[in-house]
């Protein structure tokens, strides 16, 4: 039988293209990565990576046995986890991954009253841009994703379960408080990411309205809500955040709220999982309970 451990380090030399961060990642030595590799390499009887360039890159064979090899590790992950609720029918894992803003601003607060009712279970919580959580659940890195985008891909199912309201923000000392939609092409603003739902959901929205995107006077990216938030109070320009990510400059007059006439950017946030993928009693739990807190607020 191949050796689990073998398999880890062999998809994540993979995926890194370096043995060297695959060690740091995995927090193994280089050379027992180096000599775990070249073991699986010996049972399977051929070479899974190209060294002739500092990057290690995989041969056809290595592309083979990376896209066997993940749904294998993530077979037995789910084995592993549908056992641990079986020995303790109260405890478990999820892992999960949030966009920005239900990373930073929904799902903290949400896992604390899970908790609170299932003290048992342990919940691990990354944040990344809507696009990075979308490929991480689809590669099994996360048992669920939150996120606020859709995006054109078969194997995610997404499950409705929260609304959020997506608002343009300038300086505090902004003049108006309200601007016709053709304003928008005589300010200063600041993007985010191509992976932000964020921006994503913005700009269809501003699209659908006839506002011609390439026009804007766009003059800066941010990689986070919070340095878009920094940007806008430092006098930059304006930004497009969510609602949710505003509460306290709003409240010390850090920023100034501005409003588009007749237009509203409205978006909801996903539950998303693999649809290959067997969602274990306890994931499901998780989302019906958070669906519940949202029906409340």
């Amino acid at each position: 039988m191949i050796d689990l451990r073998k398999l880890e380090a062999f998809i994540k030399v993979y995926e890194t293209q370096s043995f060297s961060k695959a060690s740091k990642f995995l927090h193994l030595a280089q050379p027992t990565i180096t000599l775990q590799i070249k073991d699986l390499e010996e049972f399977l009887g051929i070479k899974l990576f190209e060294r002739h360039t500092r990057k290690v890159k995989p041969n056809k064979a290595g592309k083979i046995v990376y896209t066997y090899g993940k749904q294998i590790a993530r077979l037995l992950k789910e084995m592993e986890k549908e056992l641990e609720l079986i020995k303790n029918e109260k405890g478990g894992i999820i892992e999960i991954g949030g966009s920005t803003i239900p990373g930073q601003y929904i799902l903290p607060k949400v896992i604390k009253r899970f908790k609170e009712e299932n003290p048992d279970v342990s919940v691990f919580l990354k944040v990344g841009d809507s696009k990075e959580i979308a490929e991480k659940v689809l590669r099994g890195d996360f048992d669920i994703g939150m996120i606020g985008a859709i995006f054109k891909n078969k194997e995610l199912v997404y499950i409705p379960c929260y609304e959020d309201e997506i608002i343009l923000i300038g300086p505090s000392g902004s003049p108006k408080t309200e601007i016709e939609l053709k304003e928008l092409y005589s300010i200063s603003l600041i993007k985010r990411e191509e992976g932000s739902g964020t921006w994503k959901r913005a700009i269809e929205i501003l699209h659908k309205e006839g506002i011609h995107i390439e026009k804007l006077n766009i003059i800066g990216e941010m990689g986070s809500t919070e340095a878009v938030k920094e940007a806008v109070k430092a006098g930059l320009g304006y930004g497009f955040v969510s609602s949710l990510a505003i509460k306290l400059e709003t409240q010390l007059n850090l920023i100034k709220v501005i409003r588009i006439k007749n237009v509203f950017i409205k978006r909801k946030f996903y539950f998303i999982y693999n649809k290959l993928k067997q969602m274990t009693p306890l994931e499901k739990s998780f989302i019906k309970f958070v669906k519940n807190l949202a029906s409340l607020d």
